[in-house]
């Protein structure tokens, strides 16, 4: 076993990217790419929080973690989890020693390496920053995360004006905000520039009218996924055409709902998560997406489909402006007759990617990665590291 050196490294090393689940792995592709074209060095971590997920997002993309980091889970509690990966993240950044930290979204993972960057004294870029509800706990814990990583953040890159405007209001301005889309929407424009893979078609019947349905909020999960599964059972009888994909979430308490509610029904395919230039091709064939997902609603307006969230709120009020998105209490009438409702209006047309559409035009990584170089090259390369400041050790 070695020592640990006398010194800690000098703050000289790379650009580090975190990411502990498959949204935020497939959000940061774009940056992991444009980065070193600029000719960044820079690093991947894996945190650990969804074991296995961030290295498959990333393999149909031909890339991977740098590292794969183990924290520690104690009790499994929401405070266990986050105080694991922050101990993890802090380690990893006291030996890659980074120029910066980006972290992306409202995860565990983003909270827990805010807060170890923060304790570091390096610098942290937000990606995806200003999102916001009307309600500050709600969804919880995202709406909690994001809302206390903004105030650690140096750099906040937003998808939207919207989001850009909340940050204002919060008192963070001049520079330390730039409105740039939103990165899923990279990889979304060069996924359907791709033919639809192979594997779809061993997925799905040729023909029928599809439903997809991707549940994963602590808000559904449990007990209260009952009533969504239940909406979506008296759709297929009164629907006696329509096919249901559901993609399922490791979370146990989601994953097994599913299974007792849908297994074995011969309209309803029950997949582990699919890789994503699967998903996206299902999704644009898709007839109605049935969802409590954030990521989705950022793409359907793209792919001109009509998306039912199944939420008491959302973060993203641009998706309801599209017209392609309705927000539905998860009580089983209510998502019964919205469906009904989407399902005979026309189908929304697909949105070009440009910079009129509500999430960007698909080139925000380029500016996220061309900002993040101007800011490392305005600073001179020191030759220690800034001092930590020990009252920053916070657990949440």
């Amino acid at each position: 076993m070695t020592s640990d050196p006398p010194h800690p490294r000098p703050p000289n090393g790379p650009v580090v990217l975190l990411a502990g689940t498959r949204p935020e792995a497939l959000k940061l592709i774009p940056l992991l790419r444009a980065l070193p074209r600029l000719g960044l060095e820079t690093a991947l971590l894996d945190s650990g929080q969804h074991p296995g997920m961030v290295t498959a997002a990333l393999a149909p993309f031909g890339l991977a973690p740098t590292e794969v980091l183990t924290p520690s889970r104690g009790s499994g509690s929401l405070a266990a989890t986050v105080r694991g990966l922050r101990e993890a993240a802090h380690e990893a950044i006291r030996r890659l020693a980074p120029r910066l930290l980006v972290v992306h979204g409202d995860t565990s993972t983003t909270y827990a390496g805010a807060l170890a960057a923060h304790a570091a004294a390096v610098p942290l870029t937000h990606v995806e920053a200003g999102l916001r509800t009307a309600h500050p706990l709600r969804p919880f814990p995202e709406e909690l995360f994001r809302r206390r990583v903004a105030a650690l953040a140096d750099l906040h890159f937003a998808p939207t004006a919207e989001a850009t405007a909340n940050l204002r209001r919060e008192g963070i301005t001049g520079m330390s905000v730039e409105t740039v889309g939103n990165t899923i929407i990279d990889v979304l424009r060069e996924t359907l520039a791709r033919p639809a893979p192979h594997a779809l078609r061993e997925l799905l019947p040729p023909r029928a009218p599809l439903v997809v349905m991707t549940i994963h909020r602590r808000e559904n999960a449990g007990r209260r996924l009952d009533p969504l599964c239940h909406a979506v059972l008296e759709l297929l009888r009164s629907r006696t055409d329509l096919h249901v994909l559901c993609p399922q979430h490791p979370n146990p308490a989601v994953r097994a709902r599913l299974q007792r509610r849908f297994a074995g029904h011969p309209r309803i395919t029950l997949t582990d998560p699919l890789p994503y230039p699967v998903f996206v091709h299902a999704l644009a064939r898709a007839a109605l997406v049935v969802t409590d997902s954030g990521g989705i609603q950022e793409e359907a307006p793209y792919l001109g489909v009509p998306v039912l969230v199944a939420r008491e709120n959302t973060e993203r009020p641009e998706a309801l402006g599209t017209g392609t998105t309705r927000l539905v209490p998860a009580h089983p009438q209510a998502v019964l007759d919205a469906a009904h409702e989407l399902l005979a209006a026309p189908r929304p047309r697909p949105q070009a990617f440009d910079r009129t559409a509500p999430f960007g035009d698909g080139r925000a990584g380029e500016r996220i990665a061309r900002r993040l170089a101007h800011v490392i090259r305005s600073r001179p390369r020191t030759p220690g590291p800034r001092q930590p400041d020990p009252a920053r050790e916070t657990t949440p």
